[in-house]
């Protein structure tokens, strides 16, 4: 990796971010203005989404640490697929994709504990190790798998495990991404809490009325691509599902200055909604 020139670009994309959501906070100033209290402020204000009909479950007020990271997409799981055996493998735009000769029989009630077992041996997956299981984007047809990086999880289709299961409850193929050497950019910082991360999308409007909070995950999303370069950042990943109705959509808040961040392209699929969510 071109270390020195990511970090060059990287600084300018922070400053006109920085620039962004100093407008961004500037519109809220008045209404943050009025709350004395930050806890009384926040009480008030999750009391308002509920009174716009927006449920919400209880959220945390603990704040914690995190970084700005990159990886490089390269051709790795290409060069080493050779050691997987019992499937056929094929390799199509930085993407392993791969079908097992036997079908593979796994937990009906908890797929996740199979598969992790059998994560640990490099003829079965590549790197296996280094992804963890996704509940919130698993469906009952596909298992979600995120790679792994400086103790959270990656939300994004270049960092991922998508295991296909049959009628049967059988993985019969499956598909994989990965970023090679996942390192920090800066010293950690101190993200936002959760309950912060709601409340100032909601203050965004970005929470319709008569909606539900369905879940809400810390972990790094996409911030910029350089060649085979890309830089993550830690962003709270909020899934807003309207009522009576199977649909996701996903939101982000920046973690570190709880800016919202707007789509980017292919930072994750959402299997959970009946199209990917880039």
């Amino acid at each position: 990796m071109n270390f020195r020139r990511i970090e060059i670009i990287f600084l300018v994309t922070f400053i006109a971010i920085d620039i962004f959501l100093f407008g961004m906070f500037e519109k809220n100033t008045d209404l943050q203005a009025e709350n004395v209290s930050q806890g009384d402020s926040n009480s008030k204000i999750i009391k308002e989404m509920r009174n716009d009909q927006i449920k919400v479950d209880s959220l945390s007020n603990k704040q914690g640490f995190a970084y700005y990271i990159s990886g490089t997409q390269s051709d790795i799981l290409r060069n080493q697929m050779g050691q997987l055996v019992n499937q056929t493998p094929h390799y199509i735009g930085h993407e392993l994709e791969s079908e097992f000769k036997e079908p593979v029989t796994v937990s009906k009630n908890a797929p996740q504990k199979t598969i992790d077992k059998m994560l640990t041996d490099p003829t079965f997956i590549l790197f296996g190790d280094q992804y963890t299981y996704n509940k919130e984007l698993s469906t009952s047809q596909t298992l979600v798998y995120s790679q792994k990086a400086m103790g959270g999880s990656m939300y994004s289709s270049e960092a991922q495990l998508r295991f296909a299961l049959n009628s049967n409850h059988q993985i019969v193929s499956y598909s994989q991404t990965y970023l090679q050497d996942i390192k920090s950019l800066r010293e950690k910082s101190e993200t936002i809490s959760e309950t912060r991360a709601l409340i100032w999308l909601y203050q965004y409007n970005e929470i319709p009325n008569n909606t539900k909070v369905a879940w809400t995950k810390l972990g790094y999303t996409k911030l910029l691509s350089i060649d085979n370069d890309r830089v993550f950042i830690p962003t709270w990943i909020i899934a807003i599902k309207p009522q009576n109705s199977t649909q996701v959509q996903i939101k982000r808040i920046n973690a570190f200055t709880g800016g919202i961040i707007k789509e980017t392209d292919e930072n994750l699929k959402n299997s959970q909604s009946s199209s990917e969510i880039n």
